[in-house]
C-alpha cells in the first residue's frame, strides 16, 4: 500500500512538472512573438521616417561596452543631421509646454541594449504635438509592472543639443 502510494506521488508530482514546463514554454514563445513583433514595429517606425539608427554603434565603435564620457560633440555630429534619430530608452516624463505643445523626455536604458555607455546618461526631450504624446501618457497610466528594457521608442528629428546642469539635452 504504501509503494502504491509513493509511486502515485511520484507520478503526480512528473506530470506536475511537466504541466509547469509546458506553461513556462508557451509563456516564453508569447513573450518572444510579443518581442519579435515590437521590434518589427519599431524598424517599420524607423524605415518610414527614414531614421539614423546605428548612432549607438558609432559611439561604442568596437566594443559594445563604452566606459569614457560620451562628449556632446559627438551626439552633435551623429544627430544634428537632416534626417531624424531612432532612439530606444524610457519615458522619464511628460511635460505640457507654454505653447501647448508636449515635451516628452526619454532616457537611454543600457540595460537590454546591445550597446552600453556606462556611466553616461543619453536623453532626449522632443518637442511634439498632443497627438504624439497623448499615447505614451496613456500607455504610462496602464502600465501594470516595471518593464526591464527599454519602453518607448521615438524618432525624431534633432535641432539643437543644449546642456543642462551636467546633462545633454537634444532637442
Amino acid at each position: 500500500m504504501v509503494g502504491a502510494l509513493v509511486i502515485a506521488g511520484i507520478g503526480y508530482w512528473g506530470y506536475s512538472s511537466w504541466q509547469d514546463h509546458v506553461e513556462f514554454e508557451q509563456k516564453r514563445i508569447a513573450r518572444e512573438a510579443k518581442r519579435e513583433t515590437l521590434k518589427s514595429a519599431v524598424s517599420q517606425m524607423a524605415s518610414i521616417a527614414n531614421a539614423v539608427t546605428d548612432w549607438p554603434a558609432h559611439l561604442a565603435s568596437e566594443k559594445r561596452t563604452r566606459i569614457t564620457p560620451v562628449l556632446t560633440a559627438e551626439l552633435q555630429k551623429l544627430w544634428v543631421l537632416e534626417r531624424p534619430i531612432l532612439f530606444l530608452g524610457n519615458l522619464e516624463d511628460v511635460v505640457i509646454n507654454p505653447d501647448g505643445t508636449y515635451r516628452v523626455v526619454v532616457e537611454h536604458n543600457w540595460l537590454d541594449s546591445k550597446y552600453k555607455f556606462v556611466g553616461n546618461t543619453i536623453r532626449v526631450a522632443l518637442d511634439c504635438p498632443e497627438s504624439v504624446a497623448a499615447p505614451l501618457l496613456n500607455a504610462a497610466k496602464v502600465q501594470r509592472k516595471v518593464i526591464l528594457g527599454s519602453d518607448t521608442a521615438i524618432t525624431g528629428q534633432i535641432q539643437r543639443i543644449v546642456i543642462v546642469g551636467s546633462r545633454m539635452i537634444p532637442h
